[in-house]
Formats: structure tokens, sequence, C-alpha cells
């Protein structure tokens, strides 16, 4: 089920949340709309889902404009970042619940939901928790369980609002790889909110990189990132240094492009070290350079010949391993 966005722009009383947004989402896509608070990301999700009506343009789902349709009408399944379990239903009929709902004429028997909902269960690989209620469950099991409901109509298309927003980051890492995997196998057109940057480029097949209500950049995750079409995606995908060079001229580059030396040697760069960080297989060692208050961070493997008895306030020499002047924005 392909997803065709057209001209679509809403506005908030003086707040313009979208401006003109224009993008294709191909069927079986899974694409990540990823950027800061208040870019618009989720009103465009709820936008398609009918939850929103634009000010102006059109939805389209495979060719049919469903921008008058109501939510009920478009039938897509969302995932919320808080679960929005029912409380006092266990986990099997949490699940069964939508199917339950269905007009009469649609609504499959009670041993065809039953059969449904197990087969829904052993998918996220929680069937044994079935007659367990949601207090008795952890965040990620419960937001397994939402996914589980929402897949159970059989939507046409999945949203999914910070799925993983609300869990601790071994869990959010964790359910993310479970989702790209579940992703394959079931091959639902599907679109998620985020504003992690590594969430989006470990899930997504594209990433739609959006910034104060207007589209920056879309791509594959490597496409944004090793080609970033502005200062803004550059920044807001991974951690990122700043050289001053003079002229209203800079450097941009990565924490891990960083070459560095306890000598003075050609095109390297004196600093003072502020801050060395062990962060399991790497360090990061952060650095003071005169003649300018940002500070640059450079991340090494932890046996760097650089690292060896090294102490704050000692000098290293650094120096970027790409040359790629830009003009100051």
């Amino acid at each position: 089920m392909s997803i065709e966005i057209r001209n679509v722009s809403k506005q908030f009383n003086a707040f313009k949340a979208l401006n003109e947004i224009n993008l294709d989402i191909r069927s079986g896509e899974l694409v990540a709309l990823l950027g800061p608070s208040g870019c618009g990301k989720t009103t465009l999700l709820r936008i398609i889902a009918g939850l929103e009506t634009p000010d102006t343009g059109n939805i389209v789902f495979h060719g049919e404009d469903v921008s008058q349709h109501d939510v009920r009408d478009r039938n897509v399944g969302f995932v919320f970042q808080h679960y929005a379990l029912f409380r006092h239903m266990t986990v099997f009929d949490n699940v069964a619940f939508g199917l339950r709902m269905k007009p009469k004429k649609e609504r499959p028997s009670e041993a065809r939901i039953a059969e449904k909902v197990h087969e829904l269960l052993n998918m996220v690989q929680l069937d044994w928790l079935a007659e367990r209620y949601p207090e008795q469950l952890s965040g990620g099991q419960r937001q397994r369980i939402a996914l589980a409901r929402a897949l159970a109509v059989e939507p046409k298309i999945l949203l999914l609002d910070e799925p993983f927003g609300a869990l601790d980051a071994k869990v959010r890492k964790e359910l993310r790889r479970w989702l790209a995997r579940l992703h394959e196998e079931i091959n639902l057109t599907s679109v998620f909110v985020t504003h992690d940057q590594e969430e989006a480029m470990e899930v997504a097949d594209r990433i739609v990189v959006m910034n104060k209500g207007v589209i920056e950049q879309i791509g594959s995750p490597g496409e944004v990132y090793e080609n970033p079409a502005s200062d803004f995606v550059y920044h807001f995908l991974g951690d990122s240094n700043r050289l001053h060079l003079g002229n209203d001229e800079h450097l941009l580059f990565r924490p891990h492009e960083v070459s560095l030396s306890r000598l003075a040697v050609a095109q390297h760069r004196p600093a003072e070290v502020r801050d060395i960080r062990p962060l399991g297989a790497i360090t990061r060692v952060t650095l003071k350079v005169e003649g300018q208050d940002e500070l640059i961070e450079a991340e090494v493997v932890k046996d760097h010949d650089s690292l060896t008895g090294l102490a704050r306030g000692e000098t290293l020499y650094f120096k970027p391993k790409a040359f790629q002047p830009l003009a100051h924005l």
C-alpha cells in the first residue's frame, strides 16, 4: 500500500506546523520521520492516519484520495508511545479487541479470533503471556502487545509514534532490532516517528529528516549520513565537530573522523586535553583548541597509542581526516 502526500500544510493558530509537504512512500517500505521536537513529524503522522485534517493538500493511499475519509475508513494501525492497553483486559483480550469490535457481518468467529490472536502473540514472541494483565508486563512486553493489537485488524498501513520513547536505552535497542526483523517478515507499509537518530538509522529503509515544518532531506540511512543536504542534517544525524578556519569558513567532521598523535606531525594542530572518557570499545577525548570556544571530541579505539599514560591538561595533536571547508551558516 503506497502513500502519496501532496502539498500538505497545517497551521495551529499562528504556528505553522507543516509547510507544503510532498512525500512518496513505497508499498512495503519502512520510513522514519526524524527530527527535533516541534518539527511537524507527529502532525504529519496524524494527518496520514486521519486524526488531523490538513489545511491544504491531499493524502493518497495506493491511488485513492483518502483526504476526506474518516480515520475508521482508512484501515491504519496505530501504535503510540504509551502503550494504550486496556488495563482491565488480559493480553489475549487486548489483542482480540479490534476483531471483536468489527461490524457483525465482518466479525470473525470466536474460534477464528482465538486462532488469530495466538498467531500474533507468537509473532511478537509473547504467547506465553496471553492470560496476564498489562500491569504484570514489562514496558517492552507491553509495547509488543500494543503492536500485536494494531496488527490484529490487518491494517493496510502501520503508523508508529515514538513507539519506544518511554523505554530505557537497553530495551529500546532490543525492540528496534526486533521491529526491523518483524518488518522484513510482514512487509507492511510502515511510517514511524522518532527523534532518535540511531533508531532511525538502524530500523528504516528511508529517513525523512524534518525541521520547522519542512523536509530537509529524504534518503536511505547511508545517503543522509554520508551526504547530508544541509548543516542541520549533518549536525542532527550524529555527534559532530566544527573547526573554525578563519575567513568565515569551518570544517565539519565526526568524532570518529579524527587522527590523534602525541607528537607534532604534519597538518596536525595542538590542543589541550580537557577530558578522557572510556566508553567500552572506544575512548572519547575532549580537546580545547586555541582560538575557539567550541570543544573538539575525538573517538578512538581504547588501546590507541595516543592514550597511553595520557592525562588531562596535556597537549595532543589532532587532524580531521576529511578536509571539506563549508561556508559558515
